[in-house]
């Protein structure tokens, strides 16, 4: 029998609780909870099968932001994201209207660690999909952190806001 692919919801992506600031962005960045999420919000399947809902987004508003920033969000100790079965594919849904930005994931493959780009994200009002497929299914693989820099900030008074949702992983079992 052939390996199938799943999409799977990492649980809990968007509770601020699980996360903490880093990089030099983190001293202007408030990290909250945003009650819109991204589009298509049908129950998920989690990773650890149960199928539910989720109408949260997670939210970095920057204070004072320029271009160049690096906001850094690392998992609390005990909020590790453990990616079940073979990762082939990473994904995140993101709002920026106010900056473009680039968007990363700092992800661990056994004992090592890489940095994968999820994409650049245009400064627009509307939910755009970043992702990154992977060139060869990886197994063992946590999500270490993210990392958005802002590459051209639009809004210049008040706070640049960011919001990050489902962010998911294509794996094979």
């Amino acid at each position: 029998m052939a390996d199938t692919s799943v999409e799977v919801l990492l649980e809990d992506f968007e509770n601020k609780d699980n996360w903490d600031l880093g990089g030099p962005g983190a001293g202007q960045t408030h990290i909250t909870t945003f009650a819109e999420g991204a589009p298509s919000k049908e129950p998920g399947v989690y990773a650890n099968g149960a199928a539910g809902a989720d109408y949260r987004a997670v939210a970095l508003l920057v204070k004072a932001a320029a271009e160049g920033l690096d906001i850094e969000l690392n998992p609390k100790p005990g909020s590790a994201f453990t990616v079940p079965g073979q990762l082939e594919e990473l994904n995140l849904w993101v709002r920026s209207p106010h900056a473009s930005i680039r968007v990363f994931a700092r992800v661990g493959v056994g004992a090592e660690e890489q940095e994968l780009s999820l994409g650049r994200i245009t400064a627009n009002g509307e939910w755009q999909r970043a992702g990154h497929e992977l060139p060869d299914p990886a197994a063992d693989v946590a999500i270490l952190g993210l990392r958005i820099r802002l590459a051209e900030v639009i809004k210049r008074a008040g706070e640049v806001m960011i919001l990050l949702d489902d962010l998911t992983a294509r794996t094979r079992r």
